[in-house]
Formats: C-alpha cells, sequence, structure tokens
C-alpha cells in the first residue's frame, strides 16, 4: 500500500548522492553503505546493513547475477513486466537508530506511488534500474563538513588505516562520514 501521496511529499532541500562504497568495517559484525553527496562541503552518510545485504548489492554494482534471481532482482522483473520503474529513493529520517526509505515506483502512464522501503532495498531497486534512479538523502541526515573530517591532524586522510574489507570499493572509499551513535542497529 502506498505510504503517501506523491502531491504531499517535499522534496524540497533534498540532496542528490552516490554510493561510494559498500563494505565491511572490521570487527563489526555488519556491512555499510556509504553516500557520498554530490555537494562536496557534505559529509557523506552511512547505513548499516546485514552482510548478506551487502553481498546482493555488490553483484548489482558489479552487474552480475546469482545462479537464481536475488529478491530485488525478482521485484526489478515484476515491476518492469508491468511497466513499472524506480524513479527515485529518498532516505528521509532516521528513528531509533534506522534509516526510513521512501521508494518512489512509476508507472508508464506517469503516476508515481511512495512506498515505505528499507534503505538497503530501495538502493537496490534504484541502481538495477536500466538508468540509475536517484538516491535523494534528507538535508537533515548530511551535514556540513568540518575541518576535522577533512583531515586528521596527523596529516592522514580520514579513512586510512583503518582494519576495513571493502566488498566493493566503487570510487572514494576514504570519504569522510558522520555516525549516529545509535547506527549499529541494523534496518
Amino acid at each position: 500500500m502506498p505510504v503517501l501521496n506523491p502531491d504531499s511529499f517535499n522534496l524540497a532541500g533534498f540532496v542528490p548522492c552516490r554510493m561510494v562504497r559498500v563494505g565491511v568495517d572490521l570487527p563489526e559484525p555488519f556491512a555499510r553503505i556509504t553516500l557520498l553527496p554530490d555537494d562536496t562541503s557534505l559529509v557523506a552518510f552511512e547505513i548499516p546493513i546485514s552482510i548478506e545485504q551487502a553481498r546482493q548489492l555488490s553483484l548489482i554494482v558489479a552487474k552480475e547475477r546469482a545462479p537464481r534471481p536475488m529478491t530485488t532482482e525478482l521485484m526489478q522483473d515484476i515491476l518492469a513486466s508491468y511497466g513499472m520503474g524506480v524513479s527515485y529513493v529518498a532516505l528521509e529520517s532516521v528513528i531509533d537508530g534506522n534509516v526510513h526509505a521512501i521508494l518512489a515506483l512509476s508507472s508508464q502512464d506517469g503516476r508515481t506511488r511512495l512506498f515505505s522501503a528499507r534503505p538497503s532495498d530501495a538502493i537496490m531497486l534504484a541502481l538495477l534500474q536500466p538508468v540509475p534512479a536517484p538516491i535523494l538523502v534528507s538535508p537533515a541526515l548530511v551535514g556540513e563538513r568540518s575541518e576535522v573530517e577533512a583531515g586528521d591532524a596527523d596529516g592522514t586522510a580520514p579513512g586510512e588505516g583503518r582494519d576495513a574489507l571493502d566488498a566493493t570499493p566503487l570510487s572514494d572509499a576514504s570519504a569522510p562520514t558522520r555516525r549516529d551513535s545509535r547506527d549499529q542497529d541494523q534496518e
């Protein structure tokens, strides 16, 4: 069931972002998606996800398919068969440590429907589109980059020297990030 009337959901101020990393920062038991705003004055935003979701996302980014369709691939195939596609994904808030996302689906007749979704599922569906759909993040979730985040006092770039296993390095895996103290709760 749609969660919102598309006309009542305001995207003003939402920041376009691109996924730059999906990986595991050891010894954490979960993975993270790192989204980097197009506006370089803003910090990256991280979303904790399960190791299995990270594996699926890594396959999508690598444009590989599992031997049998993953859930998001199945959903994409169903949507396409009904002439629907993802218009955008909007990450709107963090409530009780969980990121809440809106998945906007459009049909061939131009109608848009909005659905509440886990951010990882919505991002996977956005990336599965023939032309990847925009990922938008609420301005409340991305903040201004501080001097500390721009580089450590010892000259080490943010993220360097940490023990990390990247499932899929997409570009700048050392982008500075903002972590919520509650972000260890998975979706």
